[in-house]
């Protein structure tokens, strides 16, 4: 049985850690492609299209569940959604001109940030688009959110939880539904900052496997190709997950930034969580790297953005998007 309890924002110790056999670190500072097999124009490098050139499917409905006591699924609905026994998590889907039923394209899956407390699938709308625009599938998704996560060890369990869980359905869900989006689901990857990190970490360590989860699509896997993660962690400080984790060589790879020498927001600190937790996903076999960007809680993800040269060094194999070109 696998489990990933993640740190957010939030949580007093959030941190970025490296994954896997053949990881490593790198420096701060963008990193350029390591040669031209990466190229820094094109499909899936560069903006191709305009957003009026993007099909966008608003509020698509990927699953139900019950409501444990005044959660919500975004900020934009809280008032309206804390006391309702149901809970509609939503998602929206951008699909580019060049996906269609013959050409089955890559999808990059962003979830929000903000502690399992507050954030909606709206923050994540422009980096999807940026991805979009570049000729990927894109989507931004909505979870369960939990007040008052932190009171205790239970309550930060089930939060984290079941975000996790709607995060391993929107997956699924995607998955099972790859003809109408026109989604190459070999290629799918997901990214995250601070609780939106933790839980593309979650979904690439135990998406399938994580303790007191229902899959609303047993036979279809929640697992995806590559994992983008920033300001979140293995590490959380109310649970300790060394007994409840297991880390398997077939995970999904990893990339995680993260501040050195400490995180200003969450104090997590480079040698003390990062570190430890890289010791032990290499360990399994899987493959992943951290990146060390300096200061600052989390890194700007967007295609075209200071980040995106290392971010494509990453997700260009991973996702095989030269073979696709």
């Amino acid at each position: 049985m696998k489990f990933i309890h993640a740190l957010t924002a939030a949580s007093t110790l959030a941190v970025l850690a490296a994954c896997g056999g053949g990881g490593g670190t790198e420096s701060p500072g963008p990193t350029p492609p390591p040669n031209g097999d990466i190229p820094s124009t094109g499909l899936y490098a560069s903006t191709q299209y305009t957003v009026a050139q993007l099909t966008e499917y608003k509020d698509v409905k990927y699953s139900t569940r019950p409501n444990g006591g005044g959660q919500y699924t975004s900020d934009r609905t809280k008032a309206s959604e804390k006391n309702d026994p149901t809970l509609t998590l939503l998602m929206d889907i951008w699909v580019p001109p060049n996906a269609k039923a013959n050409k089955l394209q890559p999808m990059v899956i962003f979830i929000h940030g903000g502690g399992f407390v507050a954030g909606s699938k709206e923050d994540n709308r422009g980096k999807a688009l940026s991805y979009a625009q570049a000729g990927y599938v894109a989507a931004t998704i909505n979870y369960r959110l939990t007040p008052n996560n932190e009171v205790d060890a239970a309550t930060r369990l089930r939060a984290m939880t079941q975000a996790a869980e709607d995060t391993a359905n929107a997956v699924r869900y995607l998955k099972a539904n790859a003809a109408t989006y026109f989604i190459d689901t070999t290629r799918m990857a997901t990214f995250g900052g601070s609780a939106g990190g933790a839980l593309s970490l979650t979904n690439a360590i135990s998406g399938d496997e994580l303790a007191g989860t229902v899959s609303d699509y047993p036979n279809v896997s929640a697992k995806v190709a590559a994992a983008v993660s920033t300001g979140a962690t293995l590490i959380d400080s109310l649970v300790d997950t060394t007994p409840i984790l297991r880390y398997d060589a077939t995970d999904t790879p990893v990339q995680l930034f993260h501040a050195n020498p400490t995180d200003p927001t969450t104090g997590a600190t480079w040698t003390g969580n990062v570190l430890v937790t890289q010791q032990r996903i290499n360990a399994s076999g899987n493959s992943c790297v951290v990146v060390d960007h300096g200061t600052g809680h989390t890194v700007d993800l967007d295609l075209g953005g200071a980040w995106w040269p290392t971010v494509q060094t990453f997700l260009w194999p991973k996702l095989r998007l030269a073979a696709l070109r």
